[in-house]
């Protein structure tokens, strides 16, 4: 085993086998010094780079994936104030690594509800939220027809369900845990019942379709 000091080297380097050390004085090695293809996967080892040291913007720092199963029913008043019922099985919970990082929140809602004058608003950390990037319509404002999403509609409330899909995009300003919830309310001032993965008429049988529902946060580097 040959071994090789030096405080500098001009020009190209020529190693066959493997170069082994700490290498804890190698600092600031600049792009133009990596030939083309010269650093694949394989050479990283795992865990080698944490989300903190990926710094270009556009980047997925983190995804995070639920799915639900189960098959329960939701009471759902007219609610503008809170946002209306938060539908906790769809919580969406993430830790960003950055205060300023863009949070993408997905949802597909499989369900029936009771009525077509319903909705869906989003709230963070069991707040509706306001401002810029509110839960919302904030041209109409914060009242009872204002949501991110409108309900289904179909000439069959009984044995039918539908799974409407939503995107939610936030900046939370924040490296605590933060969550996110889907809120269901009527626009009627009734209450509505929302059945989520059955329809309304049955929770399993033929004819009646029963299906699952899935949630996506990810964190984005901006």
């Amino acid at each position: 085993m040959a071994t090789l000091q030096a405080t500098s080297i001009n020009g190209t380097l020529t190693v066959t086998g493997t170069i082994t050390g700490s290498g804890t004085s190698l600092s600031s090695i600049p792009g133009t010094a990596f030939v083309n293809g010269a650093v694949t996967s394989d050479k990283i080892a795992d865990n080698t780079i944490s989300r903190t040291k990926i710094g270009y913007a556009g980047a997925v720092l983190q995804t995070i994936l639920i799915r639900y199963d189960p098959r329960p029913s939701w009471s759902v008043p007219t609610n503008a104030s809170t946002g209306g019922t938060a539908i906790t099985t769809m919580r969406l919970t993430i830790t960003p690594t950055y205060s300023n990082s863009l949070i993408i929140c997905e949802w597909r809602l499989h369900g029936e509800a009771a009525s077509h004058d319903m909705g869906f608003r989003v709230a963070r950390n069991g707040t509706l939220i306001t401002g810029t990037f509110a839960g919302f319509n904030t041209n109409t404002g914060q009242n009872n027809h204002s949501y991110i999403n409108s309900e289904w509609y179909d000439a069959d409330d009984s044995s039918t369900p539908q799974s409407p899909s939503f995107l939610f995009y936030d900046f939370p300003n924040t490296t605590s845990s933060v969550f996110y919830d889907p809120l269901s309310a009527s626009s009627d001032g009734g209450t509505r019942t929302f059945f989520q993965n059955r329809p309304i008429s049955s929770a399993g049988q033929n004819n009646h379709e029963n299906g699952v529902s899935w949630g996506r946060i990810t964190e984005i580097r901006q």
